[in-house]
Protein backbone atom coordinates (compact mmCIF):
# COMPACT_ATOMS: atom_id res chain seq x y z
CA UNK A 1 0.00 0.00 0.00
CA UNK A 2 3.16 2.33 1.45
CA UNK A 3 4.43 1.99 -2.04
CA UNK A 4 1.23 2.59 -3.87
CA UNK A 5 1.08 5.78 -2.34
CA UNK A 6 4.33 6.93 -2.91
CA UNK A 7 4.07 6.20 -6.78
CA UNK A 8 1.03 8.43 -7.14
CA UNK A 9 2.49 10.87 -5.06
CA UNK A 10 5.69 11.14 -7.40
CA UNK A 11 3.16 10.84 -10.25
CA UNK A 12 1.19 14.10 -8.64
CA UNK A 13 4.63 16.07 -8.21
CA UNK A 14 5.89 15.25 -11.63
CA UNK A 15 2.60 16.04 -13.09
CA UNK A 16 2.14 19.70 -11.39
CA UNK A 17 5.49 20.95 -12.97
CA UNK A 18 5.78 23.58 -15.10
CA UNK A 19 5.88 22.63 -18.58
CA UNK A 20 9.20 23.61 -20.22
CA UNK A 21 8.22 23.31 -23.60
CA UNK A 22 8.69 26.07 -26.43
CA UNK A 23 6.09 25.18 -28.24
CA UNK A 24 7.68 25.55 -32.01
CA UNK A 25 9.17 29.30 -30.47
CA UNK A 26 12.86 29.94 -31.21
CA UNK A 27 14.57 29.02 -28.35
CA UNK A 28 17.37 31.85 -29.64
CA UNK A 29 14.78 34.39 -29.32
CA UNK A 30 12.78 33.10 -26.49
CA UNK A 31 15.89 32.87 -24.05
CA UNK A 32 17.45 36.14 -25.20
CA UNK A 33 14.27 37.98 -24.35
CA UNK A 34 13.76 35.33 -20.96
CA UNK A 35 17.37 36.62 -19.73
CA UNK A 36 16.72 40.14 -19.78
CA UNK A 37 13.68 39.73 -17.99
CA UNK A 38 15.40 37.45 -15.62
CA UNK A 39 19.21 38.63 -14.97
CA UNK A 40 20.13 36.56 -11.85
CA UNK A 41 23.62 35.07 -12.33
CA UNK A 42 23.83 33.16 -8.77
CA UNK A 43 22.31 29.40 -7.99
CA UNK A 44 22.71 26.98 -4.53
CA UNK A 45 22.40 23.69 -4.78
CA UNK A 46 20.80 21.98 -1.91
CA UNK A 47 21.87 18.03 -1.27
CA UNK A 48 21.76 16.15 2.20
CA UNK A 49 25.57 16.35 2.34
CA UNK A 50 25.69 20.19 2.25
CA UNK A 51 24.74 23.23 -0.16
CA UNK A 52 27.10 24.40 -2.88
CA UNK A 53 26.63 27.79 -5.15
CA UNK A 54 27.19 28.57 -8.99
CA UNK A 55 27.76 31.44 -10.70
CA UNK A 56 26.51 31.71 -13.97
CA UNK A 57 28.31 33.38 -16.90
CA UNK A 58 26.70 36.48 -18.38
CA UNK A 59 28.54 35.42 -21.85
CA UNK A 60 27.10 32.75 -21.55
CA UNK A 61 23.42 34.28 -22.12
CA UNK A 62 21.28 31.96 -23.35
CA UNK A 63 22.33 29.15 -21.42
CA UNK A 64 22.28 31.38 -18.12
CA UNK A 65 18.24 32.17 -18.77
CA UNK A 66 17.67 28.37 -19.60
CA UNK A 67 19.20 27.63 -16.23
CA UNK A 68 17.77 30.13 -14.22
CA UNK A 69 14.08 29.18 -16.54
CA UNK A 70 14.51 25.48 -14.86
CA UNK A 71 15.12 26.86 -11.51
CA UNK A 72 12.43 29.10 -11.25
CA UNK A 73 10.22 26.69 -12.96
CA UNK A 74 10.90 23.99 -10.22
CA UNK A 75 12.48 21.50 -12.59
CA UNK A 76 15.66 21.05 -10.49
CA UNK A 77 13.35 20.12 -7.35
CA UNK A 78 13.78 16.55 -6.03
CA UNK A 79 16.26 15.46 -9.39
CA UNK A 80 19.34 13.35 -8.59
CA UNK A 81 23.10 13.20 -9.28
CA UNK A 82 22.32 9.91 -11.42
CA UNK A 83 26.21 10.23 -12.73
CA UNK A 84 29.64 10.16 -11.25
CA UNK A 85 31.77 10.49 -14.20
CA UNK A 86 35.18 8.57 -14.14
CA UNK A 87 37.85 10.92 -12.03
CA UNK A 88 35.89 14.05 -13.31
CA UNK A 89 33.17 14.94 -12.45
CA UNK A 90 28.95 14.12 -11.41
CA UNK A 91 26.38 15.04 -13.96
CA UNK A 92 22.59 15.52 -12.65
CA UNK A 93 19.18 17.06 -14.50
CA UNK A 94 17.86 14.40 -16.99
CA UNK A 95 17.56 11.68 -15.02
CA UNK A 96 13.75 11.51 -15.96
CA UNK A 97 14.62 11.89 -20.00
CA UNK A 98 11.45 14.84 -20.03
CA UNK A 99 11.13 15.16 -23.56
CA UNK A 100 11.37 19.01 -24.21
CA UNK A 101 11.05 20.04 -27.55
CA UNK A 102 14.30 22.27 -28.16
CA UNK A 103 18.32 22.31 -27.41
CA UNK A 104 19.88 25.36 -26.59
CA UNK A 105 22.33 26.89 -29.18
CA UNK A 106 25.73 26.69 -28.61
CA UNK A 107 27.81 29.60 -26.70
CA UNK A 108 30.90 28.40 -26.85
CA UNK A 109 33.58 30.75 -25.38
CA UNK A 110 37.51 29.56 -24.91
CA UNK A 111 37.61 31.45 -21.97
CA UNK A 112 35.88 29.27 -20.13
CA UNK A 113 37.52 25.76 -19.99
CA UNK A 114 36.94 22.56 -18.26
CA UNK A 115 38.92 23.57 -14.73
CA UNK A 116 38.16 22.63 -11.68
CA UNK A 117 34.46 23.83 -10.37
CA UNK A 118 33.41 24.39 -13.92
CA UNK A 119 29.61 23.91 -14.85
CA UNK A 120 28.44 22.90 -18.32
CA UNK A 121 25.57 21.37 -20.01
CA UNK A 122 25.65 17.94 -21.50
CA UNK A 123 24.51 17.36 -25.15
CA UNK A 124 23.02 14.66 -27.47
CA UNK A 125 25.22 13.70 -30.23
CA UNK A 126 22.54 11.70 -32.42
CA UNK A 127 20.32 14.25 -35.31
CA UNK A 128 22.67 16.88 -33.51
CA UNK A 129 25.13 18.34 -35.94
CA UNK A 130 25.35 21.78 -34.49
CA UNK A 131 26.82 20.15 -30.91
CA UNK A 132 23.11 22.26 -29.01
CA UNK A 133 23.32 21.60 -25.52
CA UNK A 134 20.67 19.96 -23.46
CA UNK A 135 18.13 22.56 -22.06
CA UNK A 136 18.12 19.92 -18.43
CA UNK A 137 21.22 17.95 -18.22
CA UNK A 138 24.67 19.83 -16.97
CA UNK A 139 27.93 18.47 -15.09
CA UNK A 140 30.65 19.83 -12.83
CA UNK A 141 33.95 19.22 -13.17
CA UNK A 142 36.13 18.12 -10.44
CA UNK A 143 39.57 16.88 -12.36
CA UNK A 144 40.50 19.64 -14.98
CA UNK A 145 43.71 17.05 -15.89
CA UNK A 146 40.72 14.53 -17.08
CA UNK A 147 38.30 17.02 -18.43
CA UNK A 148 40.87 19.19 -21.10
CA UNK A 149 39.57 17.14 -23.92
CA UNK A 150 35.81 18.48 -23.43
CA UNK A 151 36.71 22.03 -24.19
CA UNK A 152 35.34 23.01 -26.98
CA UNK A 153 32.83 20.57 -27.50
CA UNK A 154 30.49 21.48 -24.21
CA UNK A 155 29.46 24.88 -23.28
CA UNK A 156 30.99 26.19 -20.15
CA UNK A 157 28.27 28.58 -18.54
CA UNK A 158 29.20 28.79 -15.02
CA UNK A 159 31.37 27.66 -12.10
CA UNK A 160 31.20 26.33 -8.43
CA UNK A 161 32.12 29.51 -6.42
CA UNK A 162 31.29 28.21 -2.73
CA UNK A 163 31.29 24.37 -1.33
CA UNK A 164 33.56 22.61 -4.23
CA UNK A 165 34.15 19.97 -1.14
CA UNK A 166 30.41 18.71 -1.34
CA UNK A 167 31.09 18.15 -4.83
CA UNK A 168 33.88 16.43 -4.37
CA UNK A 169 32.12 14.45 -1.90
CA UNK A 170 29.57 13.68 -3.97
CA UNK A 171 31.65 12.48 -7.29
CA UNK A 172 34.09 10.26 -4.12
CA UNK A 173 30.83 8.47 -3.39
CA UNK A 174 30.68 4.25 -4.51
CA UNK A 175 29.37 3.66 -8.06
CA UNK A 176 29.03 1.23 -9.82
CA UNK A 177 29.40 1.67 -14.01
CA UNK A 178 29.48 5.38 -13.20
CA UNK A 179 26.30 4.75 -11.33
CA UNK A 180 25.88 6.37 -7.59
CA UNK A 181 25.59 3.53 -5.25
CA UNK A 182 23.29 5.61 -3.05
CA UNK A 183 21.45 8.08 -5.27
CA UNK A 184 22.15 11.88 -4.09
CA UNK A 185 19.16 14.43 -4.48
CA UNK A 186 18.76 17.45 -5.02
CA UNK A 187 17.39 20.77 -5.30
CA UNK A 188 18.13 24.10 -6.92
CA UNK A 189 17.27 27.69 -5.89
CA UNK A 190 18.03 31.01 -7.22
CA UNK A 191 20.31 33.43 -4.84
CA UNK A 192 18.70 36.75 -4.72
CA UNK A 193 21.87 39.43 -5.22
Amino acid sequence: MKRIIFFFFCISFISCKKDLRLFDQDPKTFLTQYGKENPETKVKVHTVGGDFVIKLHTETPLHRANFIRNVKAGYYVSRMFYRNIYRMGIQGGGEYMDQLDFLVPPEYRPEFTHKRGAVAMARYDEGNPDRASSPTEFYVITNEAEARQLNGLYVVFGEVIEGMEVVDAIQAGKEYNERPAIPVFFRIDVVEE
